[in-house]
């Protein structure tokens, strides 16, 4: 089966791996979203799949744009392709390109559809709290994940599990369903099934925003989903002098200290650790609160902006006046 790929994260870059490694699938072509400035200096760093395609010798594009793109849409036509798989490509495929293949285009999302449509259906899973999520491959139309399903493979969502957790879930799963959902294709021996409209639900696309804590309005619960659903991108954050500051470690306690007048959201605290072994020299003593609208936010590991990833203590170490400091 001759394939073009559409995808960009790290998560794509792994399926790519696999399917070079476990699957007689030939890959013809990779297409990538176009190298992004980061850091201070914005640099251009190249996406993962871009990356693993140049090691691997895979012709890869990165077009600005897909539609009313003619020489793109020429050059694919050339190709002779069987189908076209996206996969965490985030852009929507015109219907020209989505006519090439000799089958269809297959699009690859995270959840039961039509639950969960659009841009961060694993993310919205966790935040909802979900004990399940699902892989579904579908056919894909000009419209976002509306069109036939496919396939279906459930994932059980553990209390702790973050969205890395989940895309690294998803790894185990994804190619031997693939494999299985184009060969059925191929032999005639699918029946697809119709999604049920009234039923749909919708999900956003994930802004740096989204991370940033407002402590007079969040209970710690919330906060911890957040921290969840956000992990690894774009993290939950807030500022600390002008700084900004990711949690990158963090739990919560259904404590209610609203009775302490002196308290108010966004006041860092340190307590008594309760569960202090002495006999034990690694554990720690203190613990780091922060008062939330309700309840009480755990800070375990920090990285403050420009700096490493540090623990709480050592963070502490290096920055004490942090305690008593007081979050807007």
């Amino acid at each position: 089966m001759r394939i073009w790929f559409f995808w960009t994260g790290e998560f794509s870059k792994n399926i790519l791996k696999d399917i070079l490694e476990n699957t007689n699938i030939e890959v013809v072509l990779s297409v990538s979203q176009q190298d992004k400035p980061v850091w201070r200096k914005q640099e251009l760093i190249p996406t993962e799949v871009k990356q693993l395609s140049i090691e691997k010798n895979i012709p890869l594009l990165q077009p600005e744009k897909l539609k009313n793109n003619i020489d793109f849409l020429n050059h694919l036509k050339s190709l002779n392709l069987d189908f076209i798989v996206v996969v965490a490509y985030w852009k929507i495929i015109p219907k020209e390109i989505l006519e090439i293949p000799k089958y269809w285009c297959i699009n690859i999302h995270g959840s039961i559809l039509p639950k969960y449509r659009w841009a961060s259906p694993i993310q919205e899973s966790i935040k909802m709290w979900d004990t399940k999520t699902w892989l579904t491959i579908m056919y894909m139309s000009e419209w976002m994940d509306e069109w036939d399903i496919l396939a279906i493979k459930e994932v059980d969502i553990d209390i702790l599990d973050n969205t890395l957790d989940i895309f690294k879930k998803f790894e185990n799963i994804w190619v031997p369903l693939l494999t299985q959902t184009l060969n059925k294709i191929v032999s005639w021996d699918t029946e697809p099934i119709k999604q049920i409209e009234e039923n749909a639900t919708y999900c956003s696309k994930i802004d740096k925003k989204d991370g940033q804590i407002i402590w007079k309005d969040e209970t710690a619960k919330q906060i911890y989903d957040k921290f969840k659903a956000y992990t690894p991108w774009p993290w939950i954050y807030s500022y600390y002098n002008d700084k900004k500051i990711s949690f990158e470690g963090c739990f919560y306690y259904e404590i209610d200290l609203s009775d302490d007048e002196e308290l108010i959201p966004g006041d860092v605290i340190e307590i008594e650790n309760e569960h202090y072994d002495e006999r034990n020299p690694t554990s720690k003593n203190k613990e780091i609160w922060v008062i939330c609208k309700r309840w009480i936010f755990i800070i375990k590991q920090v990285k403050l902006e420009w700096k490493k990833t540090m623990d709480i203590n050592t963070f502490i170490n290096w920055y004490r006046e942090f305690i008593n400091y007081t979050f807007n």
